[in-house]
């Protein structure tokens, strides 16, 4: 292995393990459910992207296919973190959990400002506060 690559892959390590300990600072810091997913899912999706990337680099593409089996890992992980992420959210908010603001004004406020929302998603919104339905069947 050539020193660029020993140096690179240890890089790709180093800084996912970084993304994975921000990530980790991120969940305690922030203060509801969806800032410390969305802290969780780009920090380990990332550092573990990146740790899984430096490992490739270390096994490199032989005939043992270490580093094959390594990127197919990478790209199960890619397409399964999103996806969890998703379904978590979508719970939380089945569950009734909002989500946080600055101003303490509902999330609602901020799309009735009129620049996120049109006006039948505004109006869901209102019959599921009124009458307490689990929102969008998507």
């Amino acid at each position: 292995m050539t020193l660029a690559l020993e140096i690179l892959s240890w890089a790709c390590i180093v800084v996912g393990g970084a993304f994975c300990l921000l990530s980790g600072i991120g969940l305690m810091r922030m203060p509801d459910v969806f800032t410390r997913m969305h802290a969780a899912s780009l920090g380990d999706t990332l550092g573990a992207g990146l740790i899984i990337l430096g490992l490739v680099f270390q096994a490199g593409l032989g005939a043992d296919l270490v580093g094959v089996k390594l990127l197919l890992i990478l790209v199960f992980l890619l397409f399964t973190a999103p996806v969890a992420t998703h379904a978590l959210s979508k719970a939380a908010l089945l569950d009734g959990q909002r989500p946080w603001t600055a101003d303490g004004q509902p999330p609602e406020a901020t799309l009735e400002r009129g620049d996120i929302a049109d006006d039948d998603f505004l109006e869901e919104i209102r019959k599921d506060r009124a009458g307490g339905g689990a929102g969008r069947a998507d």
